[in-house]
């Protein structure tokens, strides 16, 4: 490769939304002219009010719905289904109740037998994602022994343990009490820097997306399109320190109130 295409290659984009529509049946459209970019090791946080289509966006992003138009690259080729480079956490952790911590986290890497991967390999790669969310002594538990915030931990480790280039996140700590979603957030940030993953995470709270965010781009409108983006500079650890953010963070809550109207909740959180 020359030098020229090796830069090329380096800044191209993970991820690309080219002018992107949806719309269901009966062409009730849910989201059009959706266009930004995700980086390699990019934390965008994807904001704005229920209704607005961000799940839906997320959905079509991992390959699970099919659009009506403009086009996902995915490193640079055209993405029309799953792949296994792109992991995927939901608000439920949606744990298979009949099999354990281990083998709901290894479930991904049994699904396809062509790869050949060695049972020795399933439990090297398990029990180092369990270790990293903390969770390697509960390796035999079952979700019904399990807290909210240890089930979302399997969640994660789940969608980890094929080392996907970038993870998808739709509202994930949403259900949380606000100390164990406090601590999955610190989570996820102390794995983004071991890992360097990059992170697509829709969120209905703005302070969320101030710590966790390198960009936050704020959804609205019926269909959903992309009203305004921040960059947010500050670097981490944020939590303690969202004070010296207050202005981006009243910006935020400023445009929410004209997107969101009667959805938007006191704290700055959307419904």
């Amino acid at each position: 490769m020359s030098g020229t295409a090796r830069h090329q290659s380096l800044n191209t984009p993970l991820l690309q939304i080219n002018n992107l529509s949806k719309a269901y049946q009966g062409n009730r459209q849910v989201f059009a002219d959706i266009n930004f970019e995700v980086k390699a090791h990019e934390v965008i946080c994807l904001l704005g009010a229920s209704g607005c289509g961000k799940s839906s966006l997320l959905k079509a992003l991992a390959g699970l719905h099919p659009v009506n138009g403009g086009e996902i690259l995915f490193k640079g080729k055209p993405l029309h289904k799953p792949d296994a480079s792109i992991g995927l956490v939901f608000q439920a952790p949606c744990l298979l109740p009949w099999l354990n911590v281990h083998q709901n986290t290894a479930f991904p890497l049994t699904l396809h037998r062509e790869s050949k991967i060695s049972q020795a390999e399933i439990q090297t790669q398990t029990d180092t994602v369990l270790q990293w969310v903390g969770l390697r002594d509960s390796a035999d538990v079952y979700p019904d022994q399990l807290s909210g915030g240890m089930a979302q931990r399997v969640a994660l480790a789940r969608a980890l343990v094929k080392s996907p280039d970038i993870l998808l996140m739709d509202e994930p700590f949403s259900a949380l009490d606000a100390i164990t979603r406090l601590n999955m957030q610190q989570l996820l940030l102390k794995l983004i820097a071991h890992r360097r993953n990059a992170v697509l995470l829709v969120t209905h709270d703005i302070d969320e997306a101030l710590i966790l965010g390198d960009r936050i781009i704020l959804m609205g409108d019926t269909p959903g399109r992309i009203v305004r983006e921040w960059q947010i500079t500050m670097p981490q650890p944020r939590a303690k320190h969202l004070h010296e953010l207050i202005e981006t963070r009243m910006a935020i809550l400023e445009e929410l109130s004209e997107v969101a109207g009667e959805h938007l909740l006191p704290n700055g959180a959307v419904v």
